[in-house]
């Protein structure tokens, strides 16, 4: 009799040790496939960051920070670089204030005149701006100039309508 039980709680042993390998083991399959998974995502997240500072990189060409030729004409006029972006954006708004629509736009507009919502200044001389008029919209390649006084001049070089529509 007592053999017959200590059989059984062999074989019941057994069964538990079996049992808790076989949990044990998909348990760790379980966290092996999500540490792949989370692997790849790193991997995946890693080469989109890449090829956003790539982008980032490439879109900073045509920048005042990215410009040696620009500070040094800032510097030897005595302008703060830091400050020329929002000189010349603030010189921009106000021309929006015209009757009419900022006149750096060539094209006439609807109802208030096209008004210049954001610039990007490209280098030392030139900048680009976006416009509309809340129908269309389009963009402008301005030439700014600061005197020997630091008065501030601009000339529209090019500009470009689109209509929102097409």
């Amino acid at each position: 009799m007592k053999r017959n039980l200590y059989l059984y709680l062999f074989i019941f042993a057994s069964l538990i040790a079996l049992i808790l390998y076989v949990n044990g083991r998909n348990i760790q399959e379980s966290q092996d496939r999500a540490y792949r998974t989370l692997e790849e995502k790193l991997e995946n997240t890693q080469k989109q960051l890449e090829a956003a500072q790539a982008a980032k990189a490439d879109a900073t060409v045509f920048s005042l920070d990215n410009n040696e030729e620009a500070y040094n004409y800032f510097e030897s006029s005595g302008l703060d670089r830091n400050k020329i972006e929002t000189v010349l954006q603030d010189y921009l708004l106000e021309q929006n204030l015209t009757d009419g629509g900022n006149p750096l736009v060539d094209y006439i507009g609807e109802g208030r005149g096209y008004q210049i919502n954001d610039l990007q200044v490209l280098n030392h001389k030139w900048l680009i701006a976006n416009f509309t008029d809340n129908t269309n919209w389009g963009e402008v390649l301005i030439q700014y100039n600061f005197d020997e006084n630091n008065n501030l001049s601009m000339q529209t070089l090019k500009s470009v309508l689109y209509n929102k529509y097409r």
